[in-house]
């Protein structure tokens, strides 16, 4: 190519010479006419840009000819790397799906299995509870000693906080598993505050006060469940609120038209960050004052469940040191609709 392009070069410098001798006049032969010189100078220009064009193209030719092998092996190992990790990657997603099958079984199976122990391990705690029941209130007879109806009372106040942990256990189970079905019915707001606060007033180291508004329609709701939605609520403030401080338990109307019950405590609180933990399945906030009191820590995480079946929600506000509101959000459709 190099050759070529000096060829080249040699017959445009001969051509320009021929053209010169040609024009110019015959005592100045050899020696150009000005306007010769000019183009001559010109046509050289043009040779030598021509032939520097030339060779970078070329020598480009040439690098990329050189280079073209190791591109292309270059992008084989490319391709085969990511072919590699593309097939690692959908292995790693196959055991994924794999493990994520086996967690959903076996929590699956770990709800059916507490579901169905309902009636297996109620039925001996409510025999433990009546017999110590018959015991500690000497139903038949004096026991002699004095000690005999103490130890009956404990064994009865043992049983059921036992048997409230089942209960809490085997409702989220149900709840779980899909097997909780809700017997709605009519429910006066006023009536169920009323019943719940019965229920709650064997505590008296607490001021209670209730505040139910005036006119509120009634509820389509499970009788057993918004009872024991609102006795975990009470329950968790009187454990958490030190004795002589204030629970309020209130029922409005919302500007929806929804019904809200409310407990407010002013308790130990809960810490902002805590809260979704206070909120999760099995989890306790776990501080030095929650750990003096005995529980599962599902009371919270079940009345949230069960506002769901109702189509409902929870909400829960509260501070370290100055108390804890938790409030149940019946939606329009089940206070209003449904009312009579």
């Amino acid at each position: 190519m190099r050759t070529v392009i000096d060829v080249a070069g040699f017959a445009c410098l001969a051509v320009l010479g021929v053209i010169s001798f040609m024009h110019a006049p015959t005592e100045a032969a050899l020696i150009l006419p000005k306007s010769g010189a000019v183009l001559v100078g010109a046509l050289v220009f043009i040779s030598c840009v021509c032939g520097m064009i030339v060779v970078v193209w070329h020598t480009n030719n040439e690098h990329a000819a050189a280079g073209g092998p190791r591109f292309d092996s270059e992008g084989a190992d490319l391709e085969q790397r990511i072919a590699e990790r593309t097939r690692r990657l959908r292995e790693k997603v196959v055991e994924l799906e794999k493990a994520r099958a086996a967690a959903v079984e076996a929590s699956t199976a770990k709800s059916r299995f507490l579901a169905t122990m309902s009636h297996e391990l109620r039925t001996p705690l409510n025999a433990i509870l009546g017999f110590s029941e018959v015991i500690e209130r000497e139903m038949y007879g004096t026991a002699g000693d004095k000690r005999y109806p103490e130890y009956a009372r404990h064994i009865h106040d043992s049983g059921s906080h036992l048997l409230s942990l089942i209960h809490d256990i085997l409702d989220l189970s149900k709840i779980e598993a899909g097997k909780m079905e809700l017997q709605r019915e009519r429910l006066d707001v006023a009536e169920l505050v009323a019943e719940a606060c019965q229920i709650s007033s064997a505590d008296r180291n607490h001021l209670f006060s209730v505040q139910v508004t005036d006119g509120l329609p009634a509820i389509w709701a499970d009788r057993r469940a918004a009872k024991q939605m609102l006795l975990n609520l009470l329950s968790n403030a009187m454990k958490f609120t030190p004795p002589g401080r204030s629970i309020i338990l209130r029922a409005v109307m919302r500007a929806d038209r929804g019904v809200t019950f409310a407990v407010v405590d002013c308790g130990i609180g809960i810490a902002k960050e805590d809260i979704p933990k206070a909120l999760a399945d099995y989890s306790q906030v776990d501080n030095a004052e929650t750990r003096k009191h005995d529980g599962t820590g599902l009371g919270l995480p079940i009345v949230s469940a069960l506002m769901k079946l109702h189509g409902g929600s929870l909400a829960l506000e509260s501070e370290v040191g100055h108390g804890t509101t938790v409030s149940l959000h019946f939606p329009p459709a089940v206070a209003v609709a449904r009312a009579a």
